[in-house]
């Protein structure tokens, strides 16, 4: 029987989404993937992701509660202040019970800009212990430079890169594995642009 699809390769697919993105975005508008909405982002990470072996069920927009509902992690008594809205993205296991929330973001450069997602995320997978069908959680952005003073666009976002990794392990560390995973970074004249995705596991 075939197994699930392994992270790494959903990791691998969510990148070539933010490529795509931007690739198909800038043919379209003659801008940066940073001028787009985020649901453009989505669609093409999704439509990625479908294109993978035994790829099973996606939604995109779902609530945060009717999510962790369906995990069988929503308990009684009053949620966490940070379990609400949407998530982008909400991958599903072939039972059809949810496997993994996936947030979308645009032009990150700092951590500050995907707290919230990372918080949300982390509240949602430490809820009903070993009931709780939701195995890992995901943040995929974009993010596009310009050279400043002293360093080239290329190195600010790797720089970024490093900070938000480091940020998001001082946060969350305490309670979940934390891994950034970056796209190669893509140099156009002085400007630059790359994806990466923070990945968040429980302990």
């Amino acid at each position: 029987m075939t197994g699930p699809l392994p992270v790494e390769v959903l990791i691998q697919a969510s990148l070539k989404g933010v490529a795509r993105a931007q690739q198909e975005y800038e043919a379209l508008s003659g801008e940066w993937l940073w001028r787009a909405p985020e649901y453009y982002s989505s669609t093409c990470i999704a439509q990625e992701i479908l294109k993978l072996p035994h790829a099973k069920y996606q939604t995109l927009e779902i609530r945060t509660k009717s999510a962790i509902t369906e995990a069988g992690s929503r308990g009684r008594g009053r949620l966490h202040s940070s379990i609400r809205g949407r998530f982008d993205m909400l991958l599903w296991w072939a039972d059809g019970t949810p496997r993994a929330p996936i947030e979308v973001k645009r032009h990150v450069l700092n951590f500050k800009t995907i707290e919230k997602d990372a918080l949300r995320i982390e509240k949602v997978l430490n809820r009903g212990n070993n009931e709780n069908s939701i195995r890992f959680g995901a943040i995929v952005f974009y993010t596009s430079a310009r050279p400043g003073k002293k360093t080239t666009a290329k190195e600010k976002i790797e720089n970024a890169f490093t900070r938000i990794e480091g940020d998001a392990k001082n946060l969350l560390g305490d309670s979940c594995n934390i891994r950034l995973h970056p796209s190669p970074v893509e140099t156009v004249e002085d400007s630059a642009w790359a994806g990466a995705v923070l990945l968040i596991k429980p302990l």
